[in-house]
């Protein structure tokens, strides 16, 4: 699956915007309230259309929260005909499909939506009346903010064999991510690894990918002690120690589970890959804030980590970050504040703050105040140095005194205004 244009009307924070997706890994930057987490929406629905052909997967509608409202004084007007509409492909064969919600109360039809439902059902009936094995189907994830793995350490069962489909697309549109499925289904393959009875690399080739994503983590097991995946962890330092997942830092633990997730679905729903299941599968994943719990080292390379790990996935992901801004082309940018040609990958971090983050300055709040301060006393110094009124002059060496009591905690710059006072105005 690849969706290349979406269109949002009366959606959220669109009245009607078009967004194109010219390549398969797009970051999405803006102020908050301007709808980045909303275009997350429409992409993931316009995503799960696809589900709507399968037999065993979960339906997403659009909802009441979805529909655009206009501020009218007293109350909010919710608009009629709040709709999606999207083009891409599956397998490389293209569609465009189109949902809409006519009004709050109703129900969202799929009558334009036909052509996407049409070829969901054809794989569906590929995989599960014609029994073929050799059928490449999408990748579909969805991972919002609240991704974190935070609750308290379970025990993970063992993953049964189960539907292909089912097991595929369980959950995988949900808010929070999916912890047990793939930690259930990784310890269950390395058992049958121990008794030589592995699936064609299937277990290697998730291991390779959450490894590419969390690069100081390596040589993957599953351990029986913690029950838990693990591997040699490599410090800041070079001192490797050996740590289960549920030790390593939020960061590492929310992009190890990112990458196992994604892994997990592309052997799930592409086995006959074997080995290489990881890297022909194609799909979509959305990720909201994708900086979440980051060290910028991390937010560096977190995008070709993602790029080299899942080549053929298109990603489309949220981020406040100057440092992810800066590892992406310009035709990999959609920017909501504003429109710009520059080119990120080319810039230093402070032009990408100020050119396309549009943060006026990158100084400290507590240096611009200060900075502001002094500027403020050398224009009172100058007005001084030039009053002939006596009593505006004393007037305006009563402001100096004012603003001399912010550089009290600096002795410095203190003894450096007052030899400047003394040089404009004389001992006093």
């Amino acid at each position: 699956m690849r969706i290349e244009k979406l269109r949002l009307h009366n959606f959220r924070n669109f009245s009607d915007k078009v967004f194109e997706f010219p390549s398969l890994f797009t970051v999405v930057i803006g102020e908050n309230g301007k709808g980045k987490s909303s275009l997350l929406q429409g992409l993931r629905l316009a995503a799960a259309t696809f589900l709507l052909g399968l037999d065993e997967s979960e339906r997403l509608h659009i909802q009441k929260e979805d529909v655009r409202r206009i501020d009218v004084g007293k109350r909010f007007a919710p608009q009629s005909n709040c709709f999606f509409e999207a083009t891409g492909n599956i397998n490389d064969i293209p569609a465009t499909w189109k949902r809409t919600l006519s009004r709050v109360a109703g129900r969202t039809d799929y009558k334009e939506a036909y052509p996407l439902i049409k070829m969901a059902e054809e794989l569906n009936n590929k995989v599960n009346t014609e029994l073929l094995a050799a059928v490449d189907l999408p990748v579909i994830c969805f991972f919002s903010t609240a991704r974190l793995w935070s609750e308290s350490k379970q025990t993970i069962k063992l993953k049964k064999k189960g539907s292909k489909l089912k097991d595929g697309y369980a959950r995988c549109l949900d808010e929070k991510s999916d912890k047990a499925s793939p930690l259930g289904w990784i310890k269950s393959n390395y058992y049958k690894k121990l008794k030589g009875k592995e699936s064609e690399g299937l277990l290697n080739a998730v291991f390779e990918a959450i490894t590419t994503c969390v690069r100081n983590w390596r040589d993957l097991e599953w351990d029986e002690d913690n029950d838990d995946l693990a591997g040699i962890y490599t410090d800041d330092e070079g001192s490797e120690s050996y740590l289960p997942l549920y030790y390593l830092s939020d960061g590492q633990r929310t992009m190890a589970g990112l990458a196992a997730e994604v892994a997990y679905r592309c052997v799930s729903l592409n086995d006959h890959h074997g080995a290489e299941a990881v890297k022909k599968s194609k799909g979509v994943v959305f990720i909201d804030e994708i900086d979440m719990h980051l060290h910028p080292n991390w937010q560096r390379t977190v995008i070709s980590d993602f790029k080299k790990a899942f080549p053929n996935i298109q990603f489309v992901v949220t981020t406040h970050s100057p440092f992810i801004v800066q590892s992406v082309k310009a035709d990999e940018l959609i920017n909501l504040d504003t429109f710009t040609e520059a080119d990120p990958v080319n810039l230093g971090l402070e032009e990408v703050a100020k050119e396309i983050m549009q943060v006026d300055n990158t100084r400290s709040m507590y240096y611009q105040q200060y900075f502001n301060v002094a500027a403020t006393y050398f224009k009172t110094l100058e007005a001084a140095a030039d009053a002939t009124n006596p009593e505006r002059k004393e007037n305006l060496k009563h402001e100096l005194d004012a603003l001399e009591v912010h550089f009290q905690e600096d002795p410095a710059y203190a003894a450096f205004l007052k030899l400047n006072r003394v040089a404009k105005l004389g001992r006093e």
